[in-house]
């Protein structure tokens, strides 16, 4: 297992009152700390996580939040269209599924529509891994 730092956030779309984050504020996950003003602007948490991969780490961190009550919606990428290293891809990919989960609530969406559609493509899967992009 390795350690990867996580930061994750609530962008204030749609704002939500201060007592929101108060379980995060109160009792953040273990090595994680509390801040209004994370990137001086958004209210999140960050620290460090050992799990077995980047992903993994933002999602265990994720989900700590979510039992506490706390959806956060971004997990600190600003350009995800960008082809970066292993870990930040897999930072992308997170903060993907973060802001699917979050927005899919504001548009009559459930998690299972979101866990259908992943599994709907996945036959592609295959396809797009590196060894698949040959002609």
């Amino acid at each position: 297992m390795h350690s990867y730092d996580v930061t994750l956030l609530h962008t204030n779309w749609p704002e939500k009152a201060p007592d929101y984050f108060a379980p995060l504020r109160d009792d953040p996950p273990h090595g994680f700390a509390y801040s209004d003003r994370t990137w001086e602007c958004y209210p999140g948490i960050t620290g460090r996580r050992a799990a077995r991969s980047q992903f993994h780490a933002i999602a265990e961190v994720a989900a700590e939040a979510a039992r506490s009550g706390v959806l956060l919606n971004d997990a600190g990428v600003e350009k995800t269209g960008e082809w970066l290293g292993h870990d930040e891809n897999q930072q992308v990919v997170a903060h993907l599924l973060l802001m699917a989960a979050h927005r899919a609530a504001y548009c009559g969406l459930e998690v299972r529509d979101l866990t259908d559609f992943l599994h709907a493509v996945s036959p592609a899967v295959g396809r797009a891994e590196p060894d698949g992009d040959s002609a």
